[in-house]
């Protein structure tokens, strides 16, 4: 009686039946083309095996920083960097390198490094250098700035960005937006005495996305991460006030 019943109803509305088709159809594909990828993407982690990519502080260098009376702080900061790519199977390149130096969660320093590649289970060594002036903002900030001086040793953060791009195989695709961060404590500058042995630090390591660009009449600002940051013809982060839109990039 069901059959008989469905026969007549396509015989009334051959559409509805065709409708139903081809919907039964797309399904089928679309579930067949989700078990596929499923599939595809456990054999690649099961043969390649990605781990995330390590960093740490061997070395760091401090030999000027001081806070002047208009909170002006001139310094001179070398790192040396180790990035290792642990993985096997999967070279990675290293694009649109930069590095940042951050007090008290302020940016005082930049430097742009080359791109470079990174063969399996290899390691890269990267030595930024920071120099130059820089304003730091806020009582609480040149608060803190002596109180550590007075205890003799600074707590500087140094950021590291690239973007990533894979290579496995003779195949190269498009990768995430890695970040280092890098937090040290570094003596007191001392002319005329020895520097103590640096204790080497271990970087935290992440993965991000670049969310979009907008270009103003007057900058390009560049968000990531829903923070805001633009890029001057100088090569030098500004920070730029802020705005609806987004916070603001360390």
């Amino acid at each position: 009686m069901g059959s008989a019943s469905r026969a007549v109803s396509c015989l009334c509305c051959p559409c509805k039946c065709l409708a139903c088709g081809l919907f039964s159809c797309l399904c089928s594909i679309l579930i067949s083309l989700l078990v596929t990828v499923g599939v595809l993407a456990l054999i690649f982690y099961l043969i390649f095996r990605p781990h995330m990519i390590a960093a740490t502080v061997d070395s760091a260098a401090l030999t000027q920083f001081s806070l002047s009376t208009n909170s002006a702080l001139a310094y001179s900061l070398t790192i040396d960097l180790t990035v290792r790519n642990p993985n096997k199977r999967v070279g990675l390149y290293y694009d649109n390198v930069e590095s940042l130096a951050l007090f008290d969660g302020q940016r005082f320093g930049y430097a742009p490094l080359d791109s470079f590649y990174q063969s399996t289970e290899a390691s890269t060594k990267l030595s930024p250098a920071f120099k130059g002036q820089q304003p730091l903002q806020g009582d609480i900030t040149a608060a803190n700035f002596r109180s550590q001086q007075s205890a003799g040793k600074f707590d500087i953060e140094v950021k590291l960005n690239a973007k990533l791009r894979v290579k496995v195989w003779a195949f190269k695709v498009p990768g995430p937006k890695a970040k280092i961060s890098c937090p040290i404590t570094v003596p007191v500058p001392a002319p005329n005495a020895p520097a103590p042995a640096f204790q080497r630090t271990d970087c935290k390591v992440w993965f991000a996305s670049l969310s979009f660009k907008h270009r103003d009449t007057n900058n390009i600002v560049v968000f990531i991460d829903g923070c805001i940051r633009d890029r001057s013809a100088a090569s030098e982060f500004d920070i730029l006030p802020t705005s609806k839109s987004g916070h603001l990039c360390n």
